[in-house]
């Protein structure tokens, strides 16, 4: 790989360091990641534009690198790769960092990237995946034990999602897990454009999963961002819907991991409907929400 990047990018390194699918290396006191490009050409153009308004705002946002051929993209064994300069460190992720991201992108433009659809997203991911649990659920007794609790609190959070517009719109992230970094908060490719409260929500959600407590975050959260009431709402509904859940799931499936680690979730889920039973009387103070009776 050293060659390859000398070769596109006529950068000559010393020590290259592979950490998974990534290469991570030095030059000059500049610190470079040569990673996969899982998004099309078009949508890394229009991040580039993003991270140049950003960087102007003194942002610290990962910079896309142009290959010696004036693309963003270099494939390398037909495999699409980007180089990206990284100017924050690997330092484990806290709910401060979130907080202070949405304020420092407060200002800058989104009107060219798409936004967020829950509802399309989420109805198509359960049709799917009950698809899939017909086709291939009698090779996974563990998780066809749990699996239809899981698209119930799914299409719970479906139908209290209809018909909620999504007032504002904020600069966030694919997903943010328990144990994300500054360079994943900092890095184009895990951008997206959504309500505020999903990036705080999926982090909590997978603390929470980490055996990590959350309430007091939660509590904070609430008690110091001034939230709408959609916004109260959305977060609520956001939790209720367990992405989390279907993650472990899509591993187990897709890429082989063993059946058992669906425990890890199943295995809470009466502590986590606690935690579902307080933000829905805590959001029912500020807007009015259909009655759930397994929530009261």
């Amino acid at each position: 790989m050293k060659n390859a990047i000398f070769y596109y990018y006529h950068l000559n390194i010393n020590t290259l360091i592979k950490k998974q699918e990534q290469y991570e290396f030095d030059i000059d006191h500049n610190h470079y990641v040569f990673l996969p490009c899982p998004l099309p050409l078009e949508e890394i153009i229009k991040l580039y534009q993003l991270t140049l308004e950003m960087y102007q705002h003194q942002i610290p946002v990962h910079q896309m690198i142009l290959n010696k051929d004036q693309q963003f993209i270099t494939y390398i064994n037909q495999m699409p790769y980007l180089l990206l300069q990284v100017f924050v460190k690997r330092e484990t992720l806290i709910l401060n960092d979130i907080l202070r991201f949405q304020t420092q992108t407060i200002q800058i433009s989104l009107n060219h990237l798409s936004k967020a659809n829950w509802y399309q997203w989420w109805t198509t991911k359960i049709d799917y995946l009950e698809y899939q649990m017909s086709e291939f659920g009698k090779k996974y007794p563990i998780i066809r034990e749990s699996f239809c609790y899981y698209i119930g609190l799914a299409e719970n959070a479906v139908s209290l999602l209809q018909n909620i517009p999504t007032e504002e719109f904020c600069l966030a992230h694919r997903r943010l897990y328990y144990n994300s970094t500054l360079f994943d908060l900092y890095n184009p490719l895990n951008f997206i454009v959504d309500s505020k409260v999903r990036d705080v929500a999926e982090y909590l959600k997978d603390c929470f999963f980490h055996n990590q407590e959350i309430m007091d975050s939660i509590q904070l959260y609430f008690s110091h961002q001034l939230l709408s009431g959609i916004e109260y709402q959305l977060f609520f509904i956001r939790f209720l819907f367990p992405s989390y859940y279907f993650d472990c799931y899509e591993t187990i499936i897709e890429n082989g991991r063993p059946e058992k680690e669906i425990l890890t979730i199943t295995l809470k889920n009466e502590e986590f409907e606690q935690i579902l039973k307080y933000l829905y009387q805590q959001v029912k103070n500020h807007i009015i929400l259909p009655e759930i009776q397994w929530l009261k």
